[in-house]
């Protein structure tokens, strides 16, 4: 049996696993919760148990987190702060990549794209996420932080989510993350995703607004990637797109502020599976790591996208 393909995506409220075969099936996969306390040694030991489970040994393993990512080590993770410092090391003796998580959404989402494209993914979660390439090369930035979207500073009043036509607290200027994010959200309307998802289904008008604003909050956040980067492709994922009318509301947005030149040559839709992008892009990642047992181990950072030059381009 040809040995799977292991790859993990460590969010901030819970780790999926999956391993998968070349060709595209999955053979299992788990879920298992996470939060603000996990530590690297919490997160190994699921890793090591999920691989035991597996009806034969792993060919190579793909880790994304969220944060910044370099040279195999985690440098910092504000949702999941213990993860800070942390260096995975040889966790199943086969070959592994560490990646930042919006990067394995770009590994994913890019695979169809030439291999001189100009795109990005733009990832609605808790928060908001952004990486991109640019004529086929992966934008990491001199740090590697680049794609630091959910950061740029909103101007309030707003509409903004929970705070009608007021002005914010700290000067009226938010953070996307703070307006457009599911977290956002739920701080809004004080629910859980579940309660969210109920009153939007019953026509609830209050959350529905929240939803909405965060939506052309994004929309804006989408126009603005346009307007800068002349892209041809922006592939929308994360769990927030589920919301009735976020989405709706965000490309609204987006095709009012952006340049009509540029939208009209940029294709915007929803990843399929955009839920799992992440770990898929980190499963993607790992099978380029293999090859049989001949090949030379990878280091974290030299796999590439499915095109050529890209080998590089995650370091």
């Amino acid at each position: 049996m040809t040995a799977p393909t292991v790859g993990v995506d460590i969010g901030g409220t819970k780790m999926l696993l999956v391993a998968g075969l070349p060709g595209g099936s999955l053979v299992r996969s788990s879920r298992v919760p996470t939060g603000p306390s996990t530590s690297s040694r919490e997160i190994e030991a699921h890793i090591r148990e999920f691989a035991g489970s597996l009806p034969g040994p792993v060919g190579a393993l793909g880790i994304a987190v969220p944060g910044l990512v370099d040279r195999g080590r985690v440098e910092i993770s504000d949702v999941l702060p213990r993860l800070g410092g942390w260096r995975p090391g040889d966790l199943l003796g086969v070959p592994q990549v560490l990646v930042n998580d919006i990067r394995a959404a770009l590994a994913h989402t890019s695979r169809t794209l030439p291999a001189d494209a100009t795109a990005a993914v733009l990832v609605a979660g808790t928060a908001i996420g952004m990486a991109w390439m640019a004529e086929g090369r992966v934008v990491n930035g001199v740090s590697g932080w680049a794609g630091e979207i959910g950061s740029i500073p909103v101007p309030v009043p707003v509409p903004v989510v929970g705070l009608g036509e007021g002005r914010a607290p700290g000067g009226g200027v938010r953070r996307l993350d703070e307006v457009a994010g599911g977290a956002a959200i739920l701080g809004a309307t004080g629910l859980t995703p579940d309660e969210v998802h109920a009153a939007l289904r019953v026509g609830d008008p209050r959350v529905g607004a929240a939803v909405s604003a965060a939506g052309e909050a994004f929309g804006r956040a989408i126009a603005t990637v346009v307007n800068l980067l002349n892209p041809q492709a922006i592939v929308l994922a994360g769990g927030t797109l589920d919301y009735a009318g976020y989405l709706p509301a965000a490309l609204r947005a987006a095709e009012e502020f952006a340049l009509p030149q540029l939208w009209r040559v940029c294709g915007v839709r929803q990843a399929e599976d955009a839920g799992n992008v992440v770990v898929l892009g980190a499963l993607h990642l790992a099978e380029q790591l293999g090859g049989g047992p001949d090949r030379p181990r990878s280091e974290p950072g030299q796999p590439g996208f499915g095109h050529g030059h890209l080998a590089d381009d995650l370091a």
